[in-house]
């Protein structure tokens, strides 16, 4: 009760790390995307790194949420952004910006996929330790519209850059490794009021069990994971298509992808500053509906030869992707006990990349036979799914009732 008056209602700390961290992020992957179809012909690579970068994550993902639960957040949000930069700025001198080295680019996912799988459930787990609870949902927005704006600004200022002779992937390289440097600082800045840790006897294999059967036995946790899981599928299946789909099939430009990205992060944008003006409907009963509404119109657009209707499919994947991290967030946060939020969000990130190494590498193989039917298949991906998911759900719901 004594921290509770230290808490905030708002974080400028931790809206600029929101920020920094994804445009970095974005602008690096912008470039690595567009770079490797261009030098390789195809999404195959794409395809496999992705799929190597997510069993990363699933690796990461089993026990970081266990040491999130034991030790200082703040700190190990830190270490991980300054271990990320730090391979960074090592590595990019060793590139071969002309043919990227597949080993090279697998070196750097690593670094990279191991600085995301700390650093992302940690500034999520943070949140409640710095911002009062009747303003989380409210911040929630808030700080997905800066991870937006990042989104957006990163795929905009890469094809500028793009536009210079003198720019190649090792530029970008830097500039992330730069970014991840900037990050770590504002995280130093950030006014954290931890929970006391509960100290028990439990080992640490104890620890990620028991928080693996309190995420099962929470009705709202367990749907939120069933959710995450399944729409990620859709969700990563699509990035990995995105690229071939402008480049290849819609026969766009490097200029086309940028603003294409750039409008789809400015839409979550939208969807943020909604949230934030009506926090009522950031839950799960929405969510149903943004997705149902976003699986029609992939169906629908599938059956366009227009790449203007590719690029509003692609914003509209902004704004629902950008409602259903804030919606799945906020439920999370308000759902969980504060001694299991770090193992909540652990699992979280467990399950949302449980699948993608195979959707990764299927999509990278599919996209080139499929075209544009690749976006057919994601729609019916996405719909199919939620309706299982709503079904099972009500079952289990219905089990509880009556047991």
């Amino acid at each position: 009760m004594e921290a509770e008056p230290k808490l905030q209602k708002f974080s400028l700390s931790l809206l600029g790390s929101n920020f920094a961290s994804i445009f970095g992020d974005t602008l690096y992957r912008f470039a690595l995307n567009w770079f490797l179809v261009a030098s390789y012909g195809n999404a195959k690579v794409i395809g496999w790194l992705s799929a190597f970068g997510f069993v990363i994550y699933l690796l990461n993902d089993i026990y970081v949420g266990a040491l999130l639960d034991r030790f200082n957040r703040k700190w190990l949000l830190v270490g991980a952004d300054l271990g990320g930069a730090l391979g960074l700025l090592s590595l990019a001198w060793f590139v071969n910006p002309a043919m990227p080295q597949i080993w090279l680019l697998a070196l750097l996912t690593l670094i990279l996929n191991i600085d995301i799988s700390f650093a992302y459930p940690a500034s999520r787990a943070i949140i409640p330790d710095v911002i009062a609870g009747q303003h989380i949902s409210r911040f929630n927005a808030w700080a997905s519209a800066a991870f937006s704006t990042g989104q957006s600004l990163g795929p905009l200022v890469g094809g500028l850059l793009l536009q210079l002779k003198w720019i190649d992937l090792r530029s970008f390289l830097l500039l992330y490794g730069v970014m991840l440097l900037v990050t770590a600082g504002i995280n130093l800045g950030i006014r954290y009021h931890p929970t006391p840790f509960v100290k028990t006897n439990e080992n640490f294999l104890t620890s990620m069990v028991l928080g693996y059967k309190y995420v099962v036995a929470q009705p709202k946790l367990f749907e939120s994971m069933l959710l995450t899981m399944w729409s990620n599928l859709f969700f990563e299946g699509f990035v990995v298509a995105m690229p071939y789909l402008v480049q290849k099939v819609y026969l766009g430009t490097a200029a086309n992808y940028a603003l294409m990205l750039t409008f789809s992060a400015v839409a979550g944008i939208v969807a943020a500053l909604i949230l934030a003006r009506f926090p009522q409907y950031n839950g799960m009963r929405t969510l149903y509906i943004d997705f149902g509404v976003l699986a029609v119109l992939f169906i629908v657009g599938a059956f366009s030869h227009s790449i203007w209707i590719l690029g509003a499919l692609i914003i509209a994947f902004g704004f629902v992707r950008e409602t259903f991290v804030i919606k799945i967030m906020t439920v999370r946060q308000q759902a969980s006990a504060p001694e299991y939020l770090g193992r909540v969000f652990g699992i979280s990130f467990l399950v949302t990349d449980l699948f993608v190494p195979f959707i990764a590498v299927l999509v990278g193989y599919a996209v080139g036979p499929l075209g544009r039917w690749t976006i057919l298949l994601m729609g019916l991906i996405l719909f199919t799914g939620m309706l299982v998911i709503r079904w099972v759900v009500y079952r289990r719901n219905q089990k509880m009732i009556n047991a």
